[in-house]
């Protein structure tokens, strides 16, 4: 029985929730609607109406597309990132474990603010703690003939 190697399991995580947060993304344009609206909101005819505690918020999410801008941005770059494009293919911003917690984490963090991209956000949380677990326990990632391998 083999070893479950972490970084390839949070790399098909990433790779699943970055293009889930792609198509949530485009969604996310068509339906603009801040996440956390009902924090101080009242319910009112038409549904929840949002507090004013959450007014700057509501307002790069919906007058300005300010958060789906920024998860659209961040899900190509995590498309980018796993599925690697040539031009970072064998560099060491494409076998940095760090840069991937890290930049998963801020994408779960501006994906949670979004209405559609909730599950996404949870996922990248999810891949952060994974990659986390990977570099606990030794693992790189080495580029040896095209494939991605652990040193573990």
């Amino acid at each position: 029985m083999g070893q479950l190697v972490y970084h390839e399991w949070a790399r098909l995580l990433a790779l699943s929730s970055a293009a889930y947060m792609l198509w949530a993304s485009f969604w996310a344009f068509l339906f603009r609607k801040f996440f956390w609206d009902m924090i101080g909101g009242t319910l009112g005819p038409a549904g929840i109406i949002p507090g004013s505690n959450t007014a700057p918020l509501v307002f790069i999410t919906t007058t300005i597309p300010l958060l789906q801008i920024f998860s659209l941005l961040l899900s190509i770059v995590a498309l980018a990132l796993e599925w690697p494009l040539p031009m970072l293919r064998r560099t060491a911003i494409h076998r940095s474990l760090t840069l991937r917690v890290v930049l998963y984490f801020l994408t779960a963090f501006v994906g949670i603010m979004v209405y559609q991209t909730v599950d996404c956000a949870i996922y990248f949380a999810i891949t952060s703690g994974v990659y986390v677990r990977a570099m606990m326990r030794g693992e790189t990632m080495a580029e040896r003939g095209g494939q991605a391998w652990s040193d573990a």
